[in-house]
């Protein structure tokens, strides 16, 4: 074997393990206690902003809530981004051109699922190592005792749900502003 080649393999064992290390809440256990939390079926219309050390981008989403699984389309001034599906123990990747800069997939569904659970389906649908605590309108999810995601909740003036996480492995910040497709 030619010494790039090696270097490329060894390149890719690297990048495959830092991303089986991703810190999900949900996603970590593969059950699909994660589906539980997000209630009755619906059609949701999203936008989203993702802020990565200087990085920064914005993006609208379309999720498709179901029983049995979760879509995320993402796209940005008409270019599909990505598309992922959720069956409650396989992520998919559909069409896209993919982030401008990375993300773990199981990230972005782990926070969409997040961001559409209540404190009280967060509360119940937990994994057994993570614990929800309230801490001044802040909610803290910790995870074997640390502290992974930090979560905001406001509703605007036109009805509309904006969702505010930072996360701490990797470290990025997301928010989102929700609404229902009528």
């Amino acid at each position: 074997m030619s010494r790039s080649l090696i270097i490329r393999c060894l390149a890719v064992f690297i990048l495959t393990f830092a991303l089986s290390s991703c810190a999900t809440v949900f996603l970590n256990d593969s059950d699909g206690g994660g589906l539980n939390a997000l209630g009755e079926p619906r059609v949701l219309e999203m936008q989203m902003h993702l802020t990565r050390d200087t990085d920064s981008y914005a993006m609208d989403l379309v999720v498709d809530v179901r029983k049995n699984g979760l879509t995320v389309i993402g796209s940005s001034f008409a270019v599909r981004i990505f598309t992922l599906s959720y069956d409650g123990d396989v992520i998919s990747e559909g069409v896209g051109a993919g982030l401008p800069f990375f993300v773990p997939n199981q990230l972005i569904v782990d926070d969409v699922i997040l961001a559409l659970s209540s404190a009280h389906s967060l509360q119940q649908f937990l994994p057994k190592n993570c614990l929800l605590v309230k801490d001044a309108g802040v909610e803290k999810i910790y995870c074997n005792q640390r502290l992974l995601v930090s979560m905001g909740h406001q509703m605007t003036i036109d009805k509309k749900r904006l969702v505010s996480i930072e996360r701490f492995e990797p470290k990025y910040k997301v928010s989102f502003v929700i609404s229902e497709v009528k």
